[in-house]
This record gives C-alpha cells, structure tokens and sequence, in this order.
C-alpha cells in the first residue's frame, strides 16, 4: 500500500456522507445488496463477499462467485486470503509477547536479533513499535527478494535466514512519517518468534485462535476455499514463510467479523490491555487518518472512531473495519488482485451507514 492511497482513503471515508441516504423504509440488508450489486456491475470481478455485524445481527451478502469456474457464490464460511488484514494479528501477537517477557515496544531490536545482523549498527534506531506504525524506515520489500522466479508466489520461498542476509547490509531511512513496510512488518513477526522460542503458527494458535475462538490458519486444506484472480488468471494461495507475519492468514468472513467483534469488545482484562494498546494512535498520515499498532483510524467529529484495514495478495483485495466498544462491523472481500479501490469504498460506505 502506498502513501496515496491512504489520502485516498482519507477523502473516501468523509465524502462518503454526501452520497445519496437511503430512503427510511430501506433496511440494512437491502442497503447492502444494492451498494454491493451496484459496485459489482462497475467493477470487472468476479465476485464480492460482504459480512456485517450490526449490534447484534450478522448480515452476510454475495454478489457474483466465489468459484465462477462453477458458479459457486461464497458464503460465510468460503476460505479467502486475508492479505495484509494479517498484520493486525501480528501486532496483537508482538504485544502479547512483549508484555509476558516485560519488554517495553519503545525498545531497541537490535539485541533480539541474530549476531551477524547484530554488527548493523543503522538498525540500532529500529523500535518494535517503529515497525508496527510504519515508522522504521525500512524499505516496503526486502532488497533480495525475487520477484521474478516465482512470479505469482513471490513471498512462497523468502525464508528467514534470506531476510537476516538483508538485514546485514539494509539502511533504514526513516523521516518521521509512517511509510509502508511489509519487510517491517514481517519482521515483527520474526521477532515475536525469536523472543518466545514458538513459531508464528504456534504463536497464532495460542493467542489468538484459541482464546477469539476462531480459525485464522496461514495454511489450509479446506475445500470451500474462493479461486482468487490476478487480471483474467486463477491464483493460487500463497504460503509466504517468513514474511508470513505481513500477510499470510487464511480465512472466512464468519470468523473475521468474530476476530473484528473481539477487537471491538475483548472477552478479558488482559485481551483488553494489550488492544487498548494496539489501538493508541500513534503517527498522523493526513487529516482526520492516524496509524495506530498496525490498524489506521479515521476520524470525523462527533462520529465514533472507525479502526481499519485492508489487504491485498495476487488473488483477493480485502477491507475490513470495526468501532471500539461498539456491535458495529465490516469484512468485504473481492477474489481479485488489485481491486481495493472496490473493496474499501465499500466497505467505508458500509461503515457510514452503520454509523448513521
């Protein structure tokens, strides 16, 4: 993601609301079956998938299909690639870590790294919170990532010992402003891994499938899964390996509005620290758009903050969203790359109208 798209983002979320209101005997589910078929009409997709939790109803949608080879519609329960939905996982992840081993994220990562790595000096500067927030200064994409050898499956074979080679020699040039990073974030996940002595599948289980009660794998041998499209070719799942932590998760709109519901209302104290955490905001990327701990905010006043985020691989755009201490949430899903400008200003006009 680029910095122009969130300016994008930023004047989507507050133009929304000079689009034509809904006349009064229009409910909820008819508003979203019209602005999902609608978007679909437009956009050349092949299908759109929408969850919603309103106070206490979930209302779930499908435009197109999921597999159009059979013409099979998603459902609640259809398999999808989260994309970089995932990184908000990781930093909840890296929080819990943190707090257990009594490690502030103001701290340095320079010693939690392997030695080799240890003798680049340029990454003394490099916080934990830094690479959450974007703030690093680290490249988006690691420097000796191939991106032509395995050209729909970039991230399959990038593994650890490749991402330290880079670290060794990578110059950070941080400017005080949140830049992307899926190299930063990616490393987030690493060091979560080297600091508990667990790998981030285990990682994910214990703290987040487990206590949420949901399934978010990074891998899956599920037959529901969605065919994801890169222009007019079928793609495959990504495994990603190290970079898993930026954007590997797979998984259903049914349990991704559970995972959104427990971020909007944590089951336990602790849950609730670490969120309340995640969701400070932290570094400002345009008016009324703020990076907190992996989610970005937009704010408008007198409205409830909305905390979101999107993702993106080579077969799926995603969006989704939530407002803290409140039933109100979004996940839209389109199976196809490259499509974001489909999934979040529906999912931002969703939002809106929930807020209404």
């Amino acid at each position: 993601m680029k910095y122009i798209l969130y300016l994008f983002l930023s004047g989507l979320f507050f133009s929304c609301s000079n689009a034509q209101k809904p006349k009064d005997d229009i409910s909820l589910a008819s508003f979203i079956k019209n602005e999902t078929d609608n978007a679909f009409k437009k956009a050349n997709v092949p299908g759109i998938f929408i969850g919603v939790i309103n106070n206490d109803e979930r209302i779930f949608y499908n435009s197109g299909y999921a597999i159009p080879d059979t013409k099979t519609p998603f459902d609640s329960a259809t398999i999808f690639e989260i994309g970089s939905i995932t990184k908000t996982f990781t930093a909840y992840i890296l929080m819990h870590v943190l707090k257990e081993k009594g490690i502030s994220d103001s701290s340095s990562i320079i010693k939690y790294l392997p030695a080799p790595v240890q003798k680049n000096k340029a990454l003394e500067k490099i916080s934990f919170l830094s690479l959450m927030n974007h703030t690093s200064g680290l490249p988006r994409l690691p420097e000796n990532l191939d991106l032509n050898t395995n050209m729909m499956a970039p991230y399959d074979d990038y593994t650890a010992e490749l991402l330290y080679k880079c670290l060794e020699k990578v110059v950070p040039t941080p400017n005080g402003q949140s830049s992307y990073s899926n190299l930063g974030m990616g490393l987030a996940g690493v060091l979560a891994e080297r600091i508990s002595g667990k790998n981030y599948a285990t990682l994910l289980e214990e703290y987040i499938m487990r206590p949420f009660k949901i399934v978010t794998p990074l891998e899956t041998t599920a037959t529901n899964k969605s065919q994801g499209y890169f222009g007019s070719d079928k793609a495959d799942f990504w495994h990603a390996a190290a970079l898993a932590p930026a954007g590997g998760i797979k998984s259903s709109a049914q349990e991704i509005l559970s995972y959104l519901q427990y971020m909007s209302s944590p089951a336990d104290s602790s849950a609730a620290a670490i969120i309340g955490k995640l969701l400070e905001p932290t570094a400002t990327l345009a008016p009324k758009v703020r990076v907190c701990r992996a989610w970005h905010t937009s704010e408008e006043k007198d409205k409830p903050v909305i905390y979101w985020h999107n993702g993106g691989t080579y077969g799926f755009s995603t969006f989704a969203a939530f407002v803290k201490g409140q039933k109100k949430a979004v996940i839209v899903v389109v199976n196809k790359f490259n499509e974001n400008m489909v999934s979040d200003k529906l999912g931002i006009t969703i939002m809106k109208e929930l807020l209404k």
